[in-house]
């Protein structure tokens, strides 16, 4: 998609060099304004295509630029919000928000026509208290938060993409920049720690090599990742990419910081000096793997992969790749977990977004908390 549809809802794009991603992230915060208002201000307004508020809204912006826009979110959610005496197209990704601004939710929501969902929305708002803090980005309302910094404090998304790289080219030099992605709910940046590589594996690559488990090709990585629509905090993650595929193995345990209270930018560095240590304790944890042996393989397989909650078809896939490159010998749970990330890697060749892929990652790392040995049953595993 072209950057003249920036606006639209399914709009993506990702970056192979980190100047060009933080100036396109300085270029959004550019086109993108806040502004509040008591919530029981807030009037929703369904925009159905072919209804007479649709086709008399597209003709009020038939000259003005803003038609396609109109078409874009009568194509999605279809709803307007009137604030503050402008009435603005509402994106997909605020639907969260807005829903929690309400106090609502359920799936029958999903399923009711978009008047009835307008007015329900509308009823909740007009008992709804405090003020809203609404973000509106290239045209369309992109979240509704609460007014109070308790409920939700901005963090600039380009300030703190340009802090992470420099804290790496600081501290981590050596780096290499994999990817950026932006979409409307988010934006993911990618580092790889060449660099750091034999300082901060040496005791792992032995673990593994202790066990008979193959340590080349692996260099530690960073995925940091943040929304400023409530789908994520800037969240710092370590990781490892593995092959010459970059295939992700997550380590679990990001370092956190919250769109709220007292979090700002300094509370942001020091979360940044905490990268080091964090590697550290990571990968001690997932090295802890080498010493459970799991004796029933496919079934500790799938049950571990139901319980964090992975998706069934790739879970089954995954399984099937163990079972050709394994088959059904003793292993230890680090080699399953191992195994589990190419539910991650089948979403990637599949074509996933960047923030699906991010939130498998996420699922996946769940793995590391588990007790191994409660899913390590004989017999045929039932989903």
């Amino acid at each position: 998609m072209t950057e003249e549809k920036i606006y639209a809802d399914d709009y993506s794009c990702s970056f192979g060099d980190p100047e060009s991603f933080i100036d396109f992230l300085a270029d959004r915060k550019e086109s993108s304004r806040w502004m509040t208002a008591p919530s029981k201000k807030l009037h929703f307004e369904a925009i159905e295509k072919g209804t007479p508020a649709a086709n008399q809204i597209m003709q009020i912006h038939m000259n003005d630029g803003k038609a396609e826009i109109i078409a874009d979110t009568m194509a999605n959610t279809a709803v307007l919000l009137s604030v503050n005496g402008e009435q603005i197209p509402v994106r997909s990704c605020a639907v969260k928000t807005i829903l929690e601004r309400a106090r609502i939710s359920g799936y029958a929501l999903s399923k009711v026509e978009t008047t009835v969902f307008a007015q329900i929305l509308n009823y909740c708002m007009n008992v709804a208290s405090g003020d809203s803090l609404i973000k509106v980005a290239d045209e369309k309302v992109s979240a509704v938060h609460g007014g109070d910094e308790k409920d939700y404090r901005v963090l600039d998304m380009q300030v703190m993409f340009r802090k992470v790289k420099d804290y790496l080219d600081e501290r981590f030099p050596g780096n290499h920049f994999v990817t950026g992605h932006f979409d409307h709910a988010f934006a993911i940046g990618i580092w790889r720690l060449d660099g750091q590589a034999d300082q901060l594996l040496k005791t792992y690559r032995q673990e593994l090599a202790a066990k008979g488990i193959d340590n080349t090709g692996i260099k530690p990585a960073l995925r940091f990742m943040t929304s400023d629509v409530g789908m994520s905090g800037a969240n710092l993650f370590p990781t490892l990419m593995v092959g010459s595929s970059n295939r992700l193995v997550p380590l679990g345990y990001p370092l956190k910081t919250e769109h709220k209270g007292k979090a700002d930018m300094d509370y942001f560095d020091e979360q940044l000096n905490l990268l080091y240590a964090r590697y550290e304790e990571a990968l001690d944890r997932q090295m802890k793997l080498l010493n459970i042996d799991i004796v029933h393989s496919a079934t500790a397989l799938l049950g571990v992969l139901k319980r964090i909650g992975a998706p069934k078809k790739a879970s089954y896939e995954a399984l099937e790749y163990f079972k050709v490159q394994h088959g059904d010998t003793l292993c230890t749970a680090y080699e399953l977990y191992l195994y589990m990330t190419e539910v991650i890697f089948s979403a990637q060749c599949e074509g996933a977004s960047a923030a699906r892929v991010a939130q498998l990652e996420e699922i996946v790392s769940r793995a590391l908390s588990v007790n191994w040995h409660e899913y390590d049953r004989p017999g045929e595993f039932v989903w």
